[in-house]
C-alpha cells in the first residue's frame, strides 16, 4: 500500500485516495493491537492475583533493527501499561524484575551460559542437565528473581521492626 501511494503523482486525486485508504489501513492495524492487549491483560488480571515480568528498556531494544519490528507489532509497552493500570485496579499485585541473565540462567542450579543465541530456542544446562524451553526457562528464572525481591523487601521490612535484635522471622 505504500509503495502504490509513493507512485501516484503529488497533489493528484488518486494519490489523496491512496492517503486516506493508508491511513484507514493503519487505523484498522493500531485498533487489532489495542484489542489484543486489552483482551490478554483482562485474561491475565483475571486468572493471576500476581503477575511479575521483566523490567525491559523497549526503547533501546527497538534500536536493533532486526528485532524492532517484531517488538513494535507485539506492543509490549501497552501490554505492561495495561497490566499494571488494571492490576492497580483490580487491587492485584505485579512486579518487575531486573532481566539480567533471565534467559542465560538455569532455572535449576543457575548456572549462566553465555554463548546462547537468540536462535536457540531450547536451553540445555551443561552442569546440571537440563534440557527446557528457553522461554519457559526464563518464565521461571522471572518468577524465581520475583520472588527474591520479595522476600527480601520481608525481611527488610521486618528487621526494621524488630526491637530486640531477634531474627525477624521470629520476633512477636
Amino acid at each position: 500500500m505504500h509503495r502504490s501511494l509513493s507512485r501516484k503523482n503529488k497533489g493528484s486525486k488518486n494519490r489523496e485516495e491512496a492517503r486516506i485508504q493508508l491511513a484507514g489501513m493503519d487505523n484498522h492495524i493500531s485498533n487489532q493491537r489495542n484489542d489484543f492487549t486489552q483482551k490478554l491483560s483482562n485474561k491475565l488480571i483475571k486468572e493471576y492475583n500476581f503477575i511479575a515480568f521483566e523490567d525491559l528498556n523497549i526503547n533501546n531494544m527497538v534500536k536493533n533493527h532486526k528485532l524492532a519490528k517484531s517488538i513494535e507489532d507485539a506492543s509490549w509497552g501497552s501490554l505492561i501499561k495495561d497490566i499494571i493500570y488494571k492490576a492497580e485496579s483490580a487491587g492485584k499485585s505485579y512486579l518487575k524484575v531486573n532481566p539480567k541473565y533471565t534467559s542465560m540462567k538455569c532455572s535449576k542450579c543457575g548456572n549462566i551460559k553465555n554463548d546462547l543465541t537468540l536462535d536457540d530456542r531450547t536451553y540445555h544446562c551443561d552442569v546440571c542437565g537440563i534440557t527446557i524451553d528457553r522461554d519457559l526457562n526464563a518464565a521461571i528464572n522471572i518468577l524465581n528473581d520475583a520472588i527474591d525481591k520479595i522476600f527480601k523487601m520481608f525481611i527488610i521490612k521486618h528487621k526494621k521492626k524488630s526491637r530486640h535484635g531477634l531474627s525477624p522471622i521470629l520476633c512477636p
